[in-house]
């Protein structure tokens, strides 16, 4: 009888949720709407909608919406009113009363009615909000600042904000798939195929004529080994070099495992068999170094024409689809990435500088089971006994996730983590996910 009366309890406390934070999220459309801001008053009309998913990770996000929006409206229009010399004192009394009423769905969502409410997956409800933010926020400022960056944008002005807030929910969910080991490695292999899916995508109808696509309205050939060729060519850095810099920086070597849009397809398919023995993931990535930025110079030097340029970078994309198909399969490792592409080896060298190590602990049996799916040529007996992965490891977690002992860790620059460092590298890599998703115009 007593959990009974709990649930009903709970029942009850959670109705009072949604009939205060629903009402409050359509009138602050309703004045964004008045004020001609479609497209925000969209986004908080999907935002209403979303709040009967129930998802834990929501309640901090509406919280904050709720909090903030209508305090800043107030008085802004008061000062606004006020400059004008117009009436303003009415207008005052409706949104103090406007503010009273949505203060009060911001109380309720953060109290016990809100606790009840949004009840489903509290167990990563922090890292999901941290990555819906993390993801929207950027996207938000993009929408008011330099719309033209955003594809929705383009196809519907003013709706920008709609843009982040499916970014935003899109890290969140993946984050939450993500800290499930059970799901984490398909999760992984699946969102970075998505994402190459949507550049091509992108990249094709912008070759075949639609500008639209186009971020910078200009073509450039998407193979990333040449990031640091096209910089060598043109003797300027450009933006990708400075993004694939703060991108490695940020999540170290994560660059080869998550956000690459060519490594998804060499993971894929060296997913078919189980990993061999690697020749040297670190080796043969310098001669490809050294042989590609040869050849640059010598083009430069030569003044060869810009179509030798591009017909040599379209030469290094294309290996991809042998190597991939003929010894990726066949050897378990992903042959492309660790043997043939030269930011590879950048990513795997500046991604030192960054925070995230994965290291063994005590609880190790030397079971081997985590050296079977480094598919990366980092982890074998040696290097599990010599503390962790080697150089080339890409912190794609695989490790961690087949791991029945909580044999590894991740951690800060080698230092304890207490699980903190794992949570905090999974919200931040399911964020730029989203932001390289939602932005991949080429």
């Amino acid at each position: 009888m007593a959990k009974n009366d709990e649930r009903n309890t709970q029942k009850t406390h959670a109705f009072w949720a949604p009939v205060f934070l629903v009402p409050a999220l359509a009138l602050g459309a309703a004045h964004l709407w008045r004020a001609g801001n479609a497209g925000d008053a969209a986004a908080l009309v999907l935002g209403a909608l979303a709040c009967f998913g129930r998802r834990a990770w929501m309640r901090p996000v509406f919280f904050a919406v709720l909090a903030g929006e209508w305090a800043l409206t107030t008085q802004v229009l008061a000062h606004v009113r006020s400059a004008m010399g117009a009436p303003w004192m009415r207008l005052v009394i409706i949104l103090l009363f406007v503010s009273a009423f949505t203060a009060a769905g911001a109380f309720l969502t953060w109290a016990a009615p809100g606790r009840a409410w949004f009840a489903r997956g509290r167990e990563t409800a922090l890292m999901q909000a941290a990555g819906f933010f993390l993801a929207a926020v950027p996207f938000f400022l993009m929408a008011r600042h330099v719309p033209h960056l955003l594809l929705l944008e383009r196809i519907l002005p003013g709706f920008g904000a709609v843009q982040g807030l499916f970014a935003g929910f899109w890290a969140a969910f993946v984050c939450g798939r993500l800290a499930d080991r059970r799901r984490a490695t398909r999760t992984r292999l699946r969102a970075w195929r998505l994402f190459s899916l949507v550049f091509f995508g992108q990249f094709a109808l912008s070759a075949a004529g639609w500008s639209l696509f186009a971020m910078t309205g200009e073509m450039h050939v998407p193979v990333p080994g040449i990031i640091l060729a096209g910089m060598l060519y043109r003797g300027t850095a450009g933006f990708m070099p400075f993004l694939f810099v703060f991108s490695v920086l940020l999540a170290g070597a994560a660059w080869c495992s998550h956000l690459c849009y060519f490594g998804s397809w060499d993971a894929w398919a060296a997913t078919a068999m189980r990993p061999s023995k690697h020749p040297g993931p670190l080796r043969w990535r310098v001669l490809s170094l050294v042989v590609m930025c040869a050849a640059t110079l010598l083009l430069v030097i030569c003044r060869a024409p810009l179509a030798s340029a591009v017909a040599c970078a379209a030469a290094l994309g294309l290996v991809m689809i042998p190597a991939a198909a003929f010894i990726s399969r066949k050897k378990g490792w992903a042959a492309y990435c660790t043997m043939i592409c030269p930011l590879g080896l950048l990513s795997c060298v500046l991604g030192r500088l960054s925070f995230w190590r994965v290291r063994r602990t005590s609880a190790c049996t030397s079971c081997g089971a985590c050296t079977r799916v480094c598919r990366y040529g980092a982890l074998d007996m040696e290097r599990l006994a010599a503390g962790g992965p080697g150089p080339s490891c890409t912190l794609c977690r695989d490790c961690l996730n087949v791991c029945p002992h909580g044999g590894l860790t991740m951690r800060w620059l080698g230092t304890g983590g207490g699980g903190g460092a794992e949570k905090a590298f999974v919200t931040l890599v399911s964020a730029m996910h989203a932001l390289f998703l939602f932005s991949a115009m080429v």
